[in-house]
C-alpha cells in the first residue's frame, strides 16, 4: 500500500505528474528495473495517462517499457482488486481513526491482514467472473 500528497490540488485527484513523480519512478520503476513481469491494471482514472498516448504518463510507460491496461472504471466486476478491499473497510471501521499518521497506520495493517490465498482467489474467479458478465448481458453480477 502506498500514500501519495496531491500537492495544491483543490479536487484531490491524481495529477498526471504526481502519478509519474509518486507511484512510477519511485514504486514501479524499480520493479522494472529488477526484471520482474507483470501487467499493471489501472483503472480510468484520467491521472494514469489513459486519455491520451502522448502525455507524460504514456510517455513514461513506453520509456520504461511498462505493461499496463485500463480496467472497466464503471464495472467492479471485471477488477479483482476492487473486492479485495471490502475487509480492509471493515477493519477500520472497528477503530476510531481521526489524524492523517493514525489513519495511514490503520490502513497500512487492514490491507497486511488480507491474506495472498484471498487474494488469489479472487483473481482465480476471474473465468467465471467474465461468463458471469456475459450472460448477465453486461449488468451487475454479484461479485
Amino acid at each position: 500500500m502506498y500514500f501519495y500528497k496531491v500537492p495544491g490540488n483543490k479536487n484531490g485527484k491524481l495529477s498526471l505528474k504526481v502519478y509519474r513523480d509518486q507511484i512510477l519512478e519511485p514504486i514501479v520503476k524499480p520493479w522494472l528495473e529488477r526484471g520482474d513481469s507483470f501487467i499493471l491494471e489501472e483503472d480510468n482514472d484520467s491521472g494514469h495517462g489513459g486519455g491520451s498516448s502522448s502525455n507524460i504518463v504514456a510517455a513514461w510507460k513506453r520509456k520504461y517499457g511498462l505493461d499496463s491496461y485500463f480496467n472497466c472504471s464503471n464495472s467492479p466486476d471485471l477488477a479483482p482488486i476492487e473486492n479485495c478491499w471490502q475487509p480492509p473497510k471493515q477493519y477500520l471501521k472497528r477503530f476510531p481513526h481521526w489524524d492523517e499518521f493514525e489513519t495511514r497506520e490503520l490502513a497500512h495493517e487492514a490491507w497486511q491482514s488480507i491474506s495472498q490465498k484471498f487474494i488469489n482467489e479472487r483473481v482465480d474467479s476471474m473465468p467465471q467472473r467474465l461468463q458471469d458478465c456475459i450472460e448477465m448481458e453486461g449488468r451487475m453480477t454479484g461479485y
